[in-house]
């Protein structure tokens, strides 16, 4: 018997078959292998890389304040030394001569003195003598302090604590004021000049870290902190001028090395830092796909700080998700997907 209705009506009954038979393929379908990694909260420090230089925190070329002989050499070239310790000795001989001069003319005028005083209380003597006297006293004590300065300043010593350069002198050469004997450099902590552009100048303060780096050192790195800010902007390069202390009690870092900084502008707590890879540009907005109970979840995001491969993601993302950083293009929202990288959650 022929039933030529269910005739028209077969092929289209097969091919709905086949869609469902297709659909539930699909579903069952294993899920995607991705890598990801799970957003932790972190503290996270905003820095800005320059350059710059090092410097001596105080230095100065040793120079005698009157003529003389050099008699004796205190110190060796390159050693350590502290404040006041003695450099140079001039030949003094003449201002000790001058002073023990000096010296028997003061106790002269003070027994002058002392007899008109005498003289006086008895009635004998004046008072104009014993004024002239008190005068002529005064004179040779001021000549007694004026020839000690002159012994003292046959002596050089240092006035501070550094280390002693090259000097340019030996025993026994006459100097002349002002002449250069030897420097005298102060290398701990050492001064660290750089500049740093204007649009930083909201944070920019006294105290702030840094961190430098030589590549006369490489694979060291020294900490310091900002002294001193210069109050104006130098026009040419719109740029602070910038002073940092940098420690340097391992002896290793010398005046004059180029370096290269790293300026801590702020700590940001409870960060959340992804990789750049998890970042999925689309238009103006950048996405991130996240994996929620397997599936795929894509969320606009808000990017704030990058550094060194990484964003700080300030919306759009919490501590403990799991995001996507490879993969991205394989997948569609609400599709199953496993992360390869990361451990897989036991099966109950």
């Amino acid at each position: 018997m022929q039933f030529p209705l269910f005739k028209g009506l077969f092929p289209t009954f097969m091919m709905a078959l086949t869609v469902v038979s297709g659909t539930a393929t699909a579903a069952e379908r294993p899920p995607m292998p991705v890598e990801a990694q799970v957003v932790n909260a972190e503290t996270v420090s905003r820095t800005i890389e320059l350059v710059g230089s090092l410097s001596a925190d105080e230095s100065v070329t040793i120079s005698p304040e009157v003529a003389g002989r050099i008699s004796k050499i205190h110190f060796q070239e390159g050693q350590a030394v502290q404040a006041g310790d003695v450099l140079f000795t001039l030949d003094s001989s003449i201002e000790r001569a001058q002073l023990a001069q000096a010296q028997a003319s003061r106790a002269l005028n003070e027994l002058e003195y002392r007899r008109a005083s005498e003289l006086l209380k008895k009635n004998v003597g004046s008072a104009t003598d014993r004024d002239a006297a008190l005068a002529k006293l005064r004179i040779d004590e001021a000549e007694v302090e004026l020839a000690r300065e002159r012994v003292a300043k046959m002596t050089l010593t240092a006035p501070f604590a550094g280390v002693m350069g090259l000097r340019q002198v030996s025993v026994g050469k006459y100097v002349s004021p002002g002449e250069a004997m030897a420097p005298l450099v102060a290398t701990n902590p050492l001064k660290l000049e750089f500049r740093v552009p204007e649009v930083y100048v909201r944070e920019l303060s006294e105290g702030l870290s840094v961190a430098v780096s030589v590549d006369a050192l490489p694979g060291e790195k020294f900490q310091g902190e900002i002294y001193a800010i210069s109050p104006a902007v130098d026009v040419n390069g719109r740029s602070f001028k910038v002073l940092a202390a940098i420690n340097n009690d391992a002896g290793l870092l010398k005046p004059g090395l180029f370096a290269r900084v790293e300026l801590n502008l702020a700590d940001i707590d409870n960060a959340l830092m992804v990789l750049e890879e998890a970042l999925v540009p689309q238009g103006k907005q950048q996405l991130i796909y996240k994996l929620v109970d397997g599936k795929v979840q894509i969320n606009p995001v808000t990017v704030g700080l990058r550094q060194q491969g990484r964003a700080r993601i300030t919306s759009g993302v919490a501590a403990g998700d799991i995001v996507v950083t490879a993969g991205q293009m394989k997948l569609q929202p609400g599709a199953p997907a496993v992360p390869v990288n990361l451990p897989q959650p036991e099966q109950q």
